[in-house]
């Protein structure tokens, strides 16, 4: 009896020990399975939400009924666009020039400073930084110039007003890869209020300005100016582009009297010829080239002195220009950049009161869109196109001051 109970015991003992590392693995097999299904709950989130997440624009097909084809619905997100605030340049500026040079930075010079100053110096700015550096100044001092960045990558600075009030026929070459500026040959004429357009060839061709109807050729491979063929009638103030088929369309602006005719430089035969009138007179707009080969005119002074918010299009197929929808606000000394999408962006200028709006045309639909309003108010100020896409403006005149802050729009 003894021995069979303590057998009992010893069993007992046995079949205790036997159940607790049961119930142990069961628990550590329990909790290893639900590792697993949060493990794998939590791959399906990620899955479902970053790898496998829609793109902006989603199409859902409605399933047909007896009574109903098959409906298909597109629904788009689109991010607003939105000003912001990159570096300050180095000086206040209005009236100046932006050069977007070959390497994507973009060099600022001259113009108008503090206490109306004419200023002489220049600056670049770095996209991929945001920050500005002081390059080495112009050998001139000079307002109401051009500058125009030629096929090499240098940048040709020509004309306008000197020190003493005086148009000037001087013009000087910025080397991007040295940071120093050269002279080069004199023009034939003194000019400012001219336009400088780079053609197809490499050569620039100057317009008008003080000089009237003249134009001359400058050749960078060679550093001398020619002239060529006299515009038909004298232009200041007015806008000059460079077309898809190589012809030079002059618009608008005026000496003594101010214009809505139009013509056409040919290079190839360095002659003029008209071509159909603007629906309105117009001094200080703007021109712009669009991707299908036409030519948006905004804007701009009339000859009451009324600013517009008209626009219209010139067609070079045609000869022929046509109305297109009004902007919301009426603007001259604005700017008009075309954007990578091919829509084009204005901003600022003057109508009365400075102004901070922008908007944007559509050349698909022909109407204009407001979009949100720059940081600062800005006249005489500058916009130029990055080779990222975004757009940069710089300076101007806020109804106060000359500024130097700058902002990017994307």
């Amino acid at each position: 009896m003894h021995t069979n109970q303590v057998y009992r015991e010893r069993v007992t003992v046995n079949n205790g020990s036997h159940k607790w590392w049961h119930h142990r693995w069961f628990k550590i097999i329990g909790i290893f399975v639900i590792i697993l299904i949060v493990f794998a709950v939590i791959l399906a989130l990620l899955l479902n939400f970053v790898v496998l997440a829609p793109d902006k624009s989603e199409t859902s097909t409605t399933p047909a009924t007896s009574s109903s084809p098959p409906q298909t619905t597109t629904t788009t997100t689109t991010k607003k666009s939105e000003w912001s605030v990159t570096g300050n340049m180095n000086n206040v500026r209005r009236d100046h020039t932006a050069s977007v040079l070959l390497n994507g930075k973009v060099l600022i010079t001259g113009e108008e400073g503090i206490s109306n100053i004419i200023l002489n110096s220049a600056e670049l700015y770095d996209p991929s930084t945001g920050t500005w550096t002081t390059t080495s100044n112009i050998t001139n001092i000079r307002y109401d110039y051009t500058a125009s960045v030629l096929l090499n990558g240098k940048v040709l600075v020509i004309g306008g007003e000197g020190i003493n009030n005086n148009a000037l026929n001087t013009a000087e070459l910025y080397d991007p890869s040295t940071g120093t500026w050269t002279t080069t040959s004199n023009l034939t004429d003194a000019r400012e209020w001219h336009t400088a357009s780079v053609l197809s060839n490499g050569k620039v061709l100057v317009t008008g300005g003080i000089a009237g109807n003249s134009a001359e050729l400058y050749d960078p491979s060679t550093g001398i100016w020619t002239t060529t063929g006299n515009m038909i009638q004298e232009r200041a103030h007015h806008t000059a582009s460079v077309l898809s088929n190589g012809k030079v369309l002059v618009t608008g602006g005026g000496l003594i009297n101010y214009l809505n005719s139009a013509e056409l430089y040919d290079p190839s035969t360095g002659t003029w010829a008209t071509t159909g009138n603007m629906t309105n007179i117009r001094v200080y707009h703007t021109a712009s080239v669009l991707l299908n080969g036409k030519v948006l005119v905004t804007g701009g002074d009339d000859i009451n002195n009324i600013v517009l918010n008209s626009a219209e299009l010139y067609d070079p197929s045609t000869g022929t220009w046509k109305t297109v929808g009004n902007m919301a606000n009426a603007r001259y000394t604005h700017t008009a950049s075309v954007l990578l999408n091919g829509k084009v962006l204005v901003t600022g200028g003057y109508n009365g009161n400075y102004l901070d709006s922008s908007e944007l045309y559509d050349p698909s639909t022909s109407t204009w869109t407001t979009t949100s309003n720059m940081t600062n108010t800005r006249s005489d100020h500058t916009a130029s196109v990055l080779s990222n896409g975004l757009v940069l403006v710089t300076g101007g005149f806020d109804g106060s001051s000359v500024i130097n802050s700058a902002e990017l729009y994307q």
